[in-house]
């Protein structure tokens, strides 16, 4: 009964480690019926406490082929944490949020922890949050938003911003809006391969064709413009400060939009810079980090053995 009232996350953790032997043996100290202890009873209680990993993927891809994009990694957690739920979350045009520029945000975010703890079972559980390329913006902002509620959080292909100047989102906005709908394709074809939008750029510079009149080109750049221009972005002093978990920098090797100095800057951005660090994804690109991908000839995924590794470390203290 003792242990069925300690509801804090310390505990519950410390349970989630503990064999069942362990556990009987804890129950029979107190109570000569531990042969009778209801194990079904303690799962359903595990359930509670279990952690929730809640993931965005990169912007400009709908949110379909983000989930998919994001299935590699969720599927590799649930097989090798059966209780921890994932849950992949969305940008502000999924969910129609109207407006442009600062001020939506913190609704934006309250959208996303209602997401987070619609399903009863996930209310007020921890969490790990991570968050690929764009979805850095939404990941680090309800990290802050839910402070010590997060274990762990993720930043995936993401520089950090410099404290005191214009956020790389809303600066990407501006540029964009400057150089037009050509240098944001260009752009965003940087990051990695993409045969459709390379061959959408190769025709709009040739004259071959035009954006206006090509629904492909079309539908590509308002992609592009609902998350990269005409949209929302974080008040970096309103938004980003107030995380309290360890933030973890993942850096593809092979992308070169990142420097080591920017996803170092991470740790200025939480109350615990003594357990947050920089790793290097070695042979991963910017978008095709999340997959398995060659790494020294033999197919891998550096990103997913990383998260798993370091997760089973607060999970199950390993």
């Amino acid at each position: 009964q003792a242990l069925a009232q300690d509801s804090s996350l310390a505990y519950h953790l410390a349970v989630l480690r503990l064999s069942r032997t362990e556990i009987s043996a804890m129950v029979a100290s107190d109570d000569d019926r531990g042969g009778d202890f209801d194990w079904d009873a303690l799962e359903q209680e595990d359930i509670k406490v279990s952690p929730v990993f809640v993931c965005w993927y990169s912007g400009g891809i709908s949110k379909d082929r983000g989930v998919l994009m994001m299935k590699p990694l969720t599927d590799a957690i649930k097989w090798r944490f059966p209780q921890v739920d994932t849950l992949v979350l969305h940008f502000p045009d999924t969910y129609n949020i109207e407006g442009t520029g600062k001020e939506p945000w913190p609704s934006y975010v309250d959208l996303l922890v209602s997401e987070i703890d619609k399903e009863p079972s996930r209310v007020g559980r921890p969490l790990f949050i991570l968050g690929h390329s764009r979805g850095a913006a939404p990941a680090i902002t309800v990290s802050a938003r839910l402070g010590s509620r997060v274990l762990k959080t993720y930043i995936v292909a993401s520089e950090a911003p410099v404290p005191g100047e214009i956020g790389p989102f809303e600066l990407m906005a501006i540029k964009f809006k400057e150089e037009g709908d050509l240098a944001m394709m260009k752009w965003f074809l940087s990051l990695g391969p993409n045969k459709m939008l390379e061959d959408i750029v190769r025709d709009v510079e040739s004259g071959k064709r035009t954006i206006e009149g090509d629904r492909a080109a079309t539908y590509m750049v308002n992609v592009l413009r609902k998350q990269f221009v005409d949209t929302i972005y974080p008040d970096l002093d309103r938004d980003y400060r107030g995380v309290t978990s360890p933030i973890v920098a993942l850096q593809p090797e092979l992308d070169d939009t990142l420097t080591r100095a920017g996803q170092q800057r991470w740790k200025a951005w939480t109350s615990s810079p003594e357990g947050s660090r920089l790793k290097v994804l070695r042979e991963a690109t910017h978008m095709g980090c999340l997959a398995p991908h060659l790494v020294h000839e033999r197919e891998d995924c550096p990103l997913i053995e990383e998260v798993l590794r370091d997760m089973a470390k607060v999970i199950e203290g390993s």
